[in-house]
């Protein structure tokens, strides 16, 4: 299924005092990772809204902290579709770095949205979506 590659910089205001990633900003690499991923499929958080009248919305996630990020790292965002029904998609979202010759895994999560309306009812995703989610 579809995936994608985002490489995000760590800056000053993502680490806490000690110079390592806050663990919540993760969360926001995440995130931009999964936008950049619609965005491939030339799909937007605005177009859904005002076109499809849907919002693609957290309904769980979980994450596992293999190893901490430090200032000024360049890491890598890995997101792909692990499953898909038809209102709902679950991503496989991996960040590392790497060093040297060596890929260093910073998180391991899984992240599942689904798709609402206005009324924040479970609306199926559209068709022509869900087959570019599915290549």
């Amino acid at each position: 299924m579809l995936s994608n590659k985002i490489d995000i910089r760590v800056y000053y205001e993502d680490t806490d005092a000690g110079g390592i990633v806050y663990y919540s900003n993760y969360l926001k690499y995440t995130e931009r990772s999964r936008t950049e991923l619609l965005r491939e499929i030339g799909v937007s958080q605005y177009e859904l809204s005002n076109r499809h009248n849907i919002k693609f919305i957290v309904h769980s996630l979980s994450i596992k902290y293999i190893n901490p990020a430090f200032l000024d790292d360049l890491l890598t965002v890995e997101t792909s579709i692990c499953d898909l029904k038809k209102a709902s998609v679950e991503f496989s979202q991996k960040v590392f770095r790497k060093e040297e010759n060596l890929k260093i895994d910073i998180i391991d999560s899984k992240c599942k949205i689904v798709s609402i309306d206005n009324k924040n009812n479970v609306k199926p995703i559209p068709e022509d979506i869900l087959k570019e989610f599915s290549k």
